[in-house]
């Protein structure tokens, strides 16, 4: 699909969204024609139903995503750390946290990926279509107001509530349902670095995506302290770290290439 229909397909979503703000038919129509008509170029992540949770399992490449909205503290040293590593992770962000920390999720628009967490409700499946469709379209809202461009195709349900239901709407407005092979478990109110570290690296394997959090209760002693090794010992098993659109298409990204050179050098696994 050419730039210019691309541009025309988002600004039919956009008029159609704002012309039908109380009924959802029209929302769902908007999103269902552009994405029937229209492939997915190369490089961009398809949308469907159909819930990513691994990416090739033949290649050695896996994404390290991030979410945002728990409330706690945030971890801005996790920032610094992805930079220094010239890695570029997944954000998945709430609206809600994103309307609170405008200039955190400026950095994060400007140096990763970043995609839908949805905006405030913690748990779609317990509300109406209408509902699931207004917290998905305010989150794109918030979120693109303050980065310059759509979350779409990327969303992860709030700490992983969805069904059949809420997968088919999320597809209607042109999102692909993310969710993950490893969960850190650094959410956890009794989280420590070690733990967090050693869940991680007993479970990676080829394609898996690795869920962390950027402020959750112990974030900022836990997977913002080892962090570093982290990303260490994961490149010194022969792992590629990449986002999740590189992660799903198997395209790499030039703003990727550019940041981050992969490492060949044997770094020792902290466990041994």
């Amino acid at each position: 699909m050419s730039a210019s229909n691309h541009e025309r397909i988002v600004w039919l979503h956009g008029l159609l969204s704002r012309v039908a703000l109380g009924s959802v038919g029209l929302v769902l129509l908007a999103s269902v024609v552009s994405a029937s008509l229209f492939a997915a170029p190369a490089g961009q992540v398809p949308v469907s139903a159909d819930e990513v949770v691994r990416g090739d399992p033949s290649r050695p490449w896996l994404s390290l995503v991030v979410n945002a909205g728990a409330g706690y503290e945030p971890a801005p040293e996790m920032l610094d750390t992805l930079v220094e590593k010239g890695v570029r992770a997944t954000f998945f962000l709430m609206g809600w946290w994103a309307e609170r920390n405008p200039e955190l999720v400026q950095r994060i628009g400007a140096e990763h990926e970043v995609a839908s967490h949805g905006h405030e409700v913690f748990d779609l499946t317990s509300v109406s279509d209408a509902a699931v469709v207004a917290d998905l379209e305010q989150a794109d809202a918030v979120i693109g107001g303050l980065i310059g461009r759509s979350t779409r195709p990327l969303w992860s349900p709030s700490a992983g509530y969805r069904d059949a239901r809420v997968r088919r709407i999320a597809a209607n407005l042109g999102y692909r349902p993310i969710y993950w092979t490893v969960d850190s478990g650094d959410w956890q109110v009794d989280a420590t670095a070690e733990r967090v570290l050693h869940r991680v690296l007993d479970n990676a394997v080829n394609g898996a995506i690795i869920v962390l959090h950027f402020e959750s209760p112990r974030t900022r002693t836990s997977t913002a302290v080892v962090l570093p090794t982290m990303i260490d010992a994961l490149r010194g098993r022969g792992y590629r770290l990449v986002t999740i659109t590189e992660l799903v298409t198997g395209i790499l990204n030039e703003q990727t290439n550019s940041q981050s050179r992969f490492r060949t050098d044997k770094i020792s696994d902290p466990r041994q």
